[in-house]
């Protein structure tokens, strides 16, 4: 699991969203879900707006712990520890994409964010 958590990268992220370039909105709508904000410019020009479509594997962190314990018997001790813990982060990193639409189909995406990788 570690490894997989060290792969994720915007080239990954990139390399998952371009295979949409060209795609109908259907086929977007489809594939990603239904868009956060879909907008129009005054000249025209449409786009789709995803406010969270980033990787939200785990993560690694340092931590380090205390601890207190008693035995029977009268004994007790104290420890300090230091190490590697993994998890799900509490607050996802944000990551904003943003498909460009021509004619029905999509002809370029972009990206914001930390979160944006896979």
């Amino acid at each position: 699991m570690l490894v997989l958590a060290g792969c994720a990268t915007e080239a990954g992220f990139d390399a998952r969203l371009q295979p949409l370039v060209g795609r109908s909105v259907d086929e977007l709508v489809q594939t990603v879900g239904v868009p956060n904000s879909d907008f129009t410019t005054p000249e025209g020009r449409r786009f789709l707006q995803y406010d969270q479509l980033g990787s939200q594997g785990p993560s690694v962190a340092p931590g380090i712990g205390i601890g207190i314990g008693g035995f029977g018997w009268g004994g007790g001790g104290a420890g300090l520890g230091l190490g590697l813990g993994t998890g799900y982060p509490a607050y996802p990193s944000p990551c904003r994409t943003t498909f460009e639409v021509r004619a029905d189909r999509v002809v370029a995406f972009s990206r914001s964010g930390a979160g944006c990788v896979a």
